[in-house]
Formats: C-alpha cells, sequence, structure tokens
C-alpha cells in the first residue's frame, strides 16, 4: 500500500510553484535578449523598450515572453528613426565631451561634473522612455513625457540611479552577471512607471 505524503501547507502542486521558478527565469530571458539586442549600441533604447513591453505582458496578462515576440517588438521599436538616433547621439556626444575633458579643457572638473549630470539625465530619460513605450507609439513624445517625468517624480528617478549604481558595482565585482543586468534595469524601470500609473 503506497502512501503519499502530505503536501506542505501554503505550497501550491506541480504547475504553481514551476509557474513561480518561471518567473526569476523569464525575467533573466528578457535580461539576456535586451543584452544582446543592445551589443550594437544604436539599438539600446529600442530593446529595452521591446523588453518592457515583455515584462508589463508578464504581469498583467500571464503571457511567456519568446524569443519570436521579442524580435516582433523589437523590429517594430527600432523602425523608427528617432529610436535608433537617440542612443547613437547620446553615445557621440557624451564622447566628445569625454575626449574634450581628457585634453585638459580649462574648468575641466566642474564641467566633468556638469557632463556627469547631464548623461544622468539622459539615460534616466531613455530608461523611462524605454519603460513608457507601446507598441504603435511614436518614440519622440514618449522621449519628451519622460524627460518631464524624470524631474516630476525625481523619486522614481532617484530609484533608478540606485539601480544603475548597484548593476554598475555587480558587472564590475562579477562580470559573468552584465548579460542578465538590462533587464534588471528594465524590470525595476517598468517597476517605478508602474508607480507613476497607479
Amino acid at each position: 500500500m503506497q502512501t503519499t505524503a502530505p503536501q506542505a501547507a501554503g505550497r501550491e502542486p506541480g504547475p504553481g510553484v514551476l509557474r513561480h521558478l518561471a518567473l526569476p527565469a523569464e525575467v533573466l530571458l528578457i535580461g539576456v535578449m535586451v543584452c544582446v539586442a543592445s551589443l550594437p549600441v544604436v539599438t539600446s533604447l529600442a530593446a529595452a523598450g521591446a523588453g518592457a513591453v515583455l515584462l508589463r505582458e508578464m504581469a498583467e496578462t500571464e503571457r511567456t515572453p519568446t524569443v519570436r515576440r521579442f524580435l516582433g517588438l523589437l523590429a517594430s521599436s527600432a523602425r523608427q528613426p528617432v529610436a535608433l538616433l537617440a542612443p547613437l547621439t547620446a553615445v557621440s556626444v557624451a564622447g566628445v565631451d569625454l575626449l574634450a575633458l581628457a585634453a585638459g579643457l580649462p574648468g575641466g572638473r566642474v564641467m566633468g561634473l556638469l557632463v556627469a549630470l547631464a548623461l544622468t539625465v539622459v539615460v534616466l530619460m531613455g530608461i523611462r522612455a524605454a519603460a513608457r513605450w507601446r507598441p504603435g507609439q511614436l518614440w519622440r513624445p514618449v522621449l519628451a513625457d519622460a524627460a518631464r517625468w524624470v524631474v516630476r517624480d525625481w523619486k522614481g528617478s532617484l530609484m533608478l540611479v540606485g539601480v544603475v549604481v548597484v548593476l554598475a558595482v555587480v558587472a564590475f565585482e562579477v562580470p559573468a552577471f552584465t548579460p542578465i543586468l538590462p533587464g534588471l534595469l528594465v524590470f525595476a524601470a517598468v517597476a517605478v512607471e508602474g508607480r507613476t500609473a497607479e
């Protein structure tokens, strides 16, 4: 005669437990897809926007993220030149500024702080825009709206700065985690933007 052990209180049978284990795996999958799609740099905004849509779908409708869905969202996002030009412009301006500072520009220390502040605002604007983007929306108004929310929701912006700092430390200390970090950043941005929607 076989007997089965009683189920632990508060635990769901198989599928529920597996679903709870699947959630972190799905976030990690999104992180890897965003990281790989962002390698050309110019596609980083489009990739983050596609990742944010997948995360929202996963949270709101429990839709499992797939590579096919991600690629479709990435193509939809990247069709707009603004999605490709915004990251390229930001990286180009930052590179020129850093070269000027390295060349010994007078007042370099003050200029360095201003450049760092400007880059922080640009990164926050990009992260918040990616979290706000929906398929079919134009990037230009989404970026403009995100720029306003960087200041309007300063608490959320500080949270995102904290997330960026923590992820940078993790990437520096354990470089092997780098491929999953973009997904965690997008996850945090979607959570911060979710606060403003409530």
